[in-house]
C-alpha cells in the first residue's frame, strides 16, 4: 500500500519537475528601453534536484515526504564559460542556512539544471555559521574566484540574531573542486 503512495507521489513530483526545467522562458511585455524582462525566474527552489529534497527510498520514506526543505534559491553569481552559462546560487534551507550550488544551461534565460552535488566549500573560517551571495570572476591566471559573504555569530552581543559578516574567497578551475584563495 505505502509503495503505491510513494510511487504515485514520486511520479507526480517528477512530472512537475520535468515540466519546470524544460519550460521555455518568454520575454514579458515589460521593456524600459534598457533591458528585457522574462516571464519566469531562471532558478527557484523547485529547480533543486528531487533527490536533494526527498529520500527516494520507499522503505524509509513511504509517504514521499520532503526531508530537506528548500526555502529559496537566489542571488546567483553568473559566468559564461566554454559555451555554457553557469550560476552559483545561494540555496537557502527552511532553517535559513545557506549553501552554494552550481546550475548550468546552454541558454542564459532557461533550461538551468543543478549539478548533482552542492559546492563543497572549504572551511575558510571555523566560526562561520552561514554563507551567501557568491560573485564570480574568471581571471587570466586560469582560476575562477568566488567572493561571498561569510557570516558568524557576534559574540560581543547578547542578541542571538546578531552576526558579523566578512568576505570569504575561494577559487576553482572547474566549478567542481574549490579551495581557499
Amino acid at each position: 500500500m505505502n509503495n503505491i503512495v510513494f510511487t504515485e507521489a514520486l511520479k507526480k513530483e517528477q512530472a512537475r519537475y520535468n515540466e519546470l526545467i524544460t519550460r521555455k522562458n518568454h520575454e514579458s511585455d515589460y521593456y524600459n528601453g534598457i533591458f528585457t524582462k522574462y516571464s519566469d525566474p531562471v532558478l527557484t527552489a523547485a529547480h533543486t534536484p528531487l533527490f536533494w529534497r526527498y529520500d527516494m527510498d520507499p522503505e524509509t520514506n513511504p509517504f514521499f515526504m520532503e526531508r530537506l526543505g528548500i526555502n529559496a534559491v537566489l542571488n546567483s553569481g553568473a559566468l559564461y564559460m566554454n559555451g555554457k552559462y553557469y550560476l552559483v546560487a545561494r540555496v537557502e534551507g527552511n532553517d535559513r542556512k545557506s549553501f552554494f550550488a552550481v546550475a548550468e544551461s546552454d541558454s542564459p534565460v532557461d533550461g538551468f539544471r543543478f549539478h548533482d552535488y552542492p559546492v563543497r566549500l572549504p572551511d575558510t573560517c571555523p566560526e562561520e555559521t552561514n554563507v551567501y551571495d557568491m560573485r564570480l570572476t574568471q581571471h587570466e591566471d586560469g582560476w575562477i574566484y568566488g567572493v561571498f559573504c561569510s557570516e558568524s555569530k557576534d559574540t560581543a552581543s547578547n542578541d542571538l540574531s546578531a552576526a558579523n559578516a566578512q568576505a570569504g574567497i575561494v577559487r576553482t578551475k572547474d566549478l567542481e573542486t574549490w579551495e581557499p584563495a
